[in-house]
């Protein structure tokens, strides 16, 4: 990365820490530790903290003693290096950055300078993808905007606020050291990963967030992420589940604290990111219920379970799809008629549409007069909706 000049900074402005945590990423953590120190913005600290890596990590950050605090300790999870690595900074302003990603040179600079908002607690800003050779996919994460909305507000009555498509990663945050203070230490074993999801969702009950106007870092896909491309099976949903309850706890506590009783069941019931993945494990159950082992099956979920089988020894088709690939939706009803049409001659037995897709059955009113029509409706719940290919309704009843 070319080297900046540093920005003379305002004698009032305050220190910046930028706090890199790493766990075996040596081969790309000498990249996200000249990404810090080509920081524009001159009282900016780089405290490297390394959580007990087994590869070359400890030889790469070595080379780094005389520029950086560079801190050696046993493995014991992200939340542990995110405490060990506050604990030794000083800075008014901190942004934890993860051992394969990157900055660009102004993101202090300018996280700095939104910071004059004296209401601010955080400074976030989204980050370009960018592959294990560092070259720009062309995505962006977090896709969306900041929502407009109180998000102190939103918290107070839907729970946890955290989404991978609106939150950056921890990356693609700065936050005020005077908010920190009122929450960390945070605990290590409930956040050993997901430090960040800690923060994100703490941030909005203690004060405003900004959003920069231009991506600010580069967020690395290589394979290894903890959580970009898993797979979304059993063990992953139920994390999820876990983590959203220790979200709740530690929200109810500090809320507690400021005078606030918390109804975390209330929360359960309408917050996406516990209705999500408890609505999926059910549903995968059920579909495995409904369709017979070894059977192939339609599946409307606009790809959101991504790669892998959600239903086990059942092969799932993408509709639409072209093969086995999501190709997106269509605005024809005649279009999805002669692809249902066509997957039904080709051994089909099922259509499942996933509950975030119910939209399709307005959007395709022919489509959906056909199905109730012509096949079974073998299960509809808040989570599922399940048709019957193999089987038709007749003005005799259903035959096979």
């Amino acid at each position: 990365m070319e080297r900046q000049q540093h920005a003379a900074a305002p004698p009032d402005a305050g220190r910046a820490a930028i706090i890199i945590n790493n766990h075996n990423y040596g081969r790309f953590l000498a990249e996200a530790i000249d990404s810090a120190l080509s920081q524009t913005y001159a009282k900016t600290e780089v405290i490297v903290v390394d959580d007990g890596s087994t590869d070359n990590s400890r030889e790469v950050a070595k080379r780094f003693f005389h520029r950086a605090v560079v801190m050696f300790k046993e493995n014991c999870g992200q939340a542990s290096a995110y405490n060990a690595g506050f604990a030794a900074s000083q800075s008014d302003y901190v942004c934890f950055l993860d051992a394969d990603d990157l900055l660009e040179p102004t993101t202090i600079a300018d996280s700095v300078e939104a910071f004059r908002d004296p209401q601010l607690v955080k400074v976030e800003w989204q980050l370009k993808i960018i592959d294990a050779r560092g070259r720009c996919t062309g995505g962006v994460v977090p896709e969306r905007p900041l929502p407009a909305a109180d998000l102190r507000n939103c918290t107070l009555s839907e729970g946890p606020f955290y989404d991978w498509l609106i939150t950056p990663p921890g990356s693609g945050n700065c936050y005020r050291s005077a908010m920190l203070h009122q929450v960390m230490p945070m605990p290590e074993q409930s956040f050993r990963h997901g430090a960040d999801v800690y923060l994100t969702m703490l941030a909005p009950i203690f004060g405003r967030i900004h959003r920069l106007p231009e991506p600010s870092g580069q967020y690395r896909v290589h394979g290894n992420n903890n959580y970009f491309g898993r797979t979304l099976d059993s063990s992953r949903l139920l994390d999820y589940i876990h983590r959203f309850d220790d979200c709740c706890s530690q929200l109810k506590r500090h809320l507690r604290a400021q005078g606030i009783d918390a109804d975390v069941d209330a929360w359960k019931r309408c917050n996406f990111n516990y209705v999500w993945p408890t609505r999926l494990l059910q549903a995968k159950s059920e579909i495995e219920s409904a369709v017979p082992l070894g059977a192939s099956y339609l599946i409307v979920n606009d790809d959101e379970w991504g790669e892998g089988e959600p239903a086990e020894g059942r092969r799932a088709i993408p509709f639409l799809g072209r093969g086995d690939e999501f190709w997106g939706t269509s605005s024809d009803d005649e279009v999805v008629l002669a692809q249902l049409d066509r997957h039904r001659r080709q051994g089909a037995s099922h259509l499942v549409f996933w509950w975030t897709c119910f939209w399709w059955l307005d959007h395709f009113p022919i489509f959906k007069q056909h199905l109730y029509s012509q096949f079974p409706c073998v299960l509809e719940n808040d989570r599922l909706l399940v048709f019957e290919l193999e089987k038709q309704i007749t003005s005799a009843g259903v035959s096979i």
